[in-house]
């Protein structure tokens, strides 16, 4: 098999459990308001995100689309999305596996979006990602969302009383919330710090291989 079908059958495989973990959570919700509500957590969004860019990736390669405009913004979205995922597994693991315990079908989507995922969309980038190919300032873009994420869900969070994570909420203290501004802005910090520690790791390993491409 040529390195550009296994390319394909890899980023196929990354779409379907990525499609299939997000379809299978929205339909464990009762109405549409409360599938709708699902997006307001990271972990649904990172699943959504690594799925429309295994998707842009898939359709790149068909078309051709191999400019260089092209080329920069989809690997910063491979990047950005490999480890926006990545971080979703580690925080997920670490700080809320404790408390959700789903059964059933819920558990089935739960492992999807938590574990096979983001290891999907890890050993992709791995084995086909285009090597030397990552720029230093890559890691200082790809923080912002999270940040971003962050800075949405606290404000919307004292404006109406919902926030997506514990860690979130600084009017609560542990195990509901964090305990105060003080503690929600050094863990944001924290976190963030670890987004470009593994950013730039991310980078320096792009750039490892002397390999121009796995195509």
């Amino acid at each position: 098999m040529k390195k550009n079908e296994r390319k394909l059958i890899s980023g196929l495989s990354v779409l379907f459990v990525a499609v299939l973990g997000v379809v299978m959570q929205l339909l464990l919700s009762r109405r549409p308001s409360e599938a709708f509500a699902q997006f307001n957590y990271y972990t649904l969004q990172t699943n959504l995100i690594v799925s429309i860019v295994a998707f842009l990736n898939i359709v790149s390669d068909w078309k051709g689309w191999k400019s260089h405009k092209v080329g920069e913004v989809l690997r910063i979205l491979n990047g950005g999305s490999v480890l926006w995922i990545t971080v979703t597994m580690t925080i997920y693991h670490l700080f809320l596996s404790g408390y959700y315990r789903p059964e059933g079908i819920a558990l089935i989507a739960n492992t999807l979006l938590h574990y096979v995922t983001p290891v999907a969309a890890i050993i992709h980038w791995a084995i086909f990602e285009e090597r030397s190919s990552y720029r230093s300032f890559y890691p200082l873009l790809w923080v912002l969302y999270p940040f971003g994420y962050a800075a949405v869900s606290v404000v919307r969070g004292e404006l109406n009383g919902f926030y997506p994570y514990w860690f979130l909420n600084p009017s609560s203290e542990y195990p509901a919330g964090i305990g105060s501004y003080t503690n929600l802005f050094v863990f944001i910090l924290s976190v963030g710090a670890i987004f470009v520690v593994i950013g730039y790791l991310m980078v320096l390993l792009n750039h490892l291989s002397p390999r121009h491409k796995l195509m």
